[in-house]
């Protein structure tokens, strides 16, 4: 395999015939590394920071037909050899992780119940309201969108609706403080003893509740849920939802404001379309989760191993020149917009509808009360999270006005 137009940031390892990318410059850029490899065949071995190595897949066509696949799974029993099997989490929290398809949709339709249309209607007044609320105790002046709006809003939002009790509502907050904060040290997999003490209190809280958690924990008392299917859900509910959330609302009012303006913004009104274009764009969730050949497959005209890792880049289909034009550019009212951003299929983000709500109440209510909010860095300077699965700036220094 070779690489011949990538910049000096794509290392060929010709030992083992593996790409190394994931550098500290590629959650700040990676479009035009991803679009090199794209144009050099799409489908490549690369290394992992942790350092097995997995397949990546580039072109949007390829991804998308590898999200549908059932020969791919998400059953991490199924991974073989040393490539790279993901976030590995303690059996508790592998609920989602460790099951077949059969229980894989059984446990997805327990979330899926409570993201019924019908719930979320619920939800369409109450987000705005709640995030009103939350916006409107920000004083003007200078500040950071990520540490003084990014990273407490998911708490409040989350806290809200699945009924979280204050003391796990601060819990979760302190979480997030210290491992998706700026001056963070920990990666979240580095965390899990804090996120294990937050899904135990989480457990005990919701005992008897008319809420989302306290129905799962119903579902765990009548035999419906095991222990550890329960735990496995809260861990995915709690945190995954999190880390996407704060990396969208952060990165959205960066681009925004760099693309848009804060007037343009304010008077059009961000809804549904501008929302996704800001997945697409943005693409927080470069990667969806690893999937494992269960046989030997062929993928863009190369062979995967029964049991070698698959890692699917939502990041590069959204920027694939074939299906977007102007693929790097913001275009609010882009349509059709078939975006991946949040994965697609039988196991894409349980919480797209939840995401798009929370993200287009959020922007309504940031650039109605702050129609003049501007930048106060250069876009090019904002640090990014050294990242590989997921992206977001680490800090959008504003003067909210």
């Amino acid at each position: 395999m070779t690489c011949v137009q990538c910049t000096s940031r794509v290392v060929l390892d010709k030992d083992e015939g593996v790409i190394e990318i994931f550098d500290e410059g590629f959650a700040a850029d990676p479009w035009p590394v991803l679009a090199e490899l794209r144009d050099d065949g799409g489908v490549h071995r690369v290394r992992t920071p942790d350092g097995p190595g997995a397949w990546l897949v580039t072109r949007y066509h390829d991804v998308r037909a590898g999200l549908l696949d059932t020969r791919l799974t998400t059953d991490i029993r199924r991974a073989a050899g040393k490539d790279y099997r993901g976030f590995g989490v303690p059996p508790a929290f592998e609920a989602l992780q460790a099951v077949d398809a059969d229980d894989h949709a059984r446990l997805r339709g327990f979330v899926a119940a409570e993201m019924s249309a019908r719930r979320l209607a619920e939800w369409d007044d109450l987000a705005p309201s709640l995030i009103q609320d939350h916006v409107g105790r920000i004083p003007p002046g200078p500040l950071d969108v990520v540490a003084d709006v990014a990273l407490p809003l998911p708490a409040a939002v989350l806290g809200e609706l699945l009924g979280l009790p204050a003391s796990v509502r601060a819990a979760l907050l302190s979480w997030a403080e210290s491992t998706l904060a700026p001056d963070a040290a920990p990666r979240a997999r580095d965390t899990l003893a804090a996120m294990h003490a937050v899904v135990t209190a989480t457990v005990e809280g919701a005992r008897g509740a008319d809420t989302v958690l306290g129905r799962l924990v119903e579902h765990r008392r009548t035999g419906l849920l095991t222990a550890d299917e329960l735990s496995g859900l809260l861990f995915y509910l709690l945190f995954v939802w999190y880390e996407v959330l704060v990396d969208l609302l952060a990165g959205s009012v960066l681009t925004l404001l760099a693309h848009v303006g804060p007037r343009r913004t304010s008077r059009s009104g961000p809804g549904s379309a501008t929302v996704d274009e800001l997945l697409r764009l943005l693409s927080p969730q470069v990667l969806a989760g690893p999937r494992f050949a269960r046989v030997d497959l062929d993928i863009g005209g190369h062979v995967v191993r029964t049991g070698e890792t698959v890692l699917l880049c939502l990041a590069a289909a959204n920027h694939d020149p074939a299906v977007f034009d102007e693929p790097d550019a913001m275009r609010q009212a882009r349509n059709p917009n078939p975006h991946l951003g949040l994965g697609h299929g039988a196991v894409s983000c349980l919480g797209n509808a939840l995401v798009h709500k929370v993200t287009a109440a959020f922007l309504a209510a940031w650039f109605g009360r702050f129609p003049a909010t501007a930048l106060t860095a250069d876009p090019a300077e904002i640090r990014w999270r050294s990242g590989f699965r997921h992206r977001g700036p680490l800090t959008v220094p504003v003067k909210a006005a």
